[in-house]
């Protein structure tokens, strides 16, 4: 099964949606305005979580890894929180439960399976 995210950037914020297996979800994502990753098709990303930063439950942060972005390493779609600005150094953030509902609907967990798409 392959998954697509797409990320429609307007000025502060923006929408995205997740599409895969009969499932579709849109919500309202951020990023630090002062360094976002370029607009660009992303293959191969994967939904993983990181090692290094933690949920609101202490347990490893639930994210989709986009890799391979020119001049950025470790860029993620993960839960942030108001001021979502704060959350970001070039990843994209959302609200918590919804990484979790998307996270949860990707299967093989690190497979390489999401195509993401940033427009704007």
């Amino acid at each position: 099964m392959s998954y697509k995210i797409t990320v429609k950037r307007m000025v502060k914020d923006g929408d995205l949606t997740f599409t895969g297996e009969g499932k579709s979800i849109t919500t309202k994502c951020y990023w630090n305005t002062n360094k976002k990753i370029p607009a660009g098709t992303y293959p191969g990303c994967s939904a993983t979580t990181m090692s290094r930063k933690k949920n609101s439950k202490g347990m490893p942060r639930e994210a989709i890894f986009i890799p391979n972005i020119k001049g950025y390493s470790e860029i993620f779609i993960h839960m942030g929180k108001v001021p979502y600005e704060t959350w970001s150094d070039g990843c994209i953030v959302i609200d918590e439960e919804k990484i979790i509902e998307i996270y949860n609907a990707i299967i093989p967990k690190n497979g390489h399976n999401i195509k993401v798409v940033i427009t704007g």
